[in-house]
């Protein structure tokens, strides 16, 4: 279990998963700017980080803005939403809500801009809340959705172990470097194009080894 001093913005495990390099430099190095896809990932982000649009459509409560705090993960943050759906008998501990009384299941909703990526990057935060839930309220939740903004689709998630574990692990590597201190060099790929730290990063001036090697020193090739 962490400690609260040892807390990690849980929004950077979707950075650790799309690039160590830009985790490092926006939760170590504190550097941030801004491009076209950053601004528009605001934009959505500020429609739904509203605690006042909380509120029921029929059976479903929908929960803005939610703070969450994990000391298995070491993440703290806030959910953009948790839907309440009527809980059944078979589902086992449920989510009560002083507002709004009975028994619930709690289901994290993320909103993204884009579209559903090859990795699981937004999959990876998605069950880093989840977990959140769980461990603040004794309750299980098997899934959650991921919102994207331009295929207006929701894309439903499955807590299973190997994402679990997956999540556990990215974590922890990220309490490992950022307790350790040491920087994570540049290294230029693909994704480098769509990254606002790209002229902070230089990562074709800078980057020396192959990606291999680099993934590898990471420990994202075990």
């Amino acid at each position: 279990m962490y400690t609260e001093d040892e807390m990690l913005p849980l929004s950077g495990i979707q950075h650790y998963a799309f690039c160590p390099r830009q985790w490092y430099l926006i939760h170590v190095e504190q550097l941030w700017e801004e491009n076209h896809l950053t601004a528009e990932g605001h934009l959505l982000h500020e429609k739904v980080h509203q605690p006042e649009e909380s509120g029921r459509r029929g059976d479903v409560i929908t929960l803005r803005s939610v703070p969450l705090a994990s000391p298995s993960l070491g993440l703290y943050g806030y959910s953009d939403a948790v839907e309440l759906h009527p809980a059944s008998e078979s589902q086992g501990a449920h989510f009560h809500h002083p507002k709004y009384p009975g028994d619930w299941e709690a289901i994290p909703i993320e909103y993204k801009r884009g579209r559903p990526k090859r990795t699981n990057a937004d999959k990876l935060q998605l069950c880093a809340e989840a977990t959140c839930l769980e461990e603040a309220y004794g309750i299980h939740i098997p899934r959650g959705y991921l919102f994207y903004g331009e295929t207006k689709h929701r894309e439903e998630v499955d807590f299973d172990a190997e994402l679990r574990t997956e999540t556990q692990q990215m974590a922890d590597e990220m309490h490992r470097l950022y307790k350790s201190g040491a920087s994570i060099p540049p290294h230029y790929a693909a994704c480098c194009r769509s990254c606002s730290l790209l002229n902070l990063c230089m990562p074709q001036m800078n980057s020396r080894e192959r990606a291999s090697d680099y993934l590898s020193r990471c420990h994202l090739l075990d």
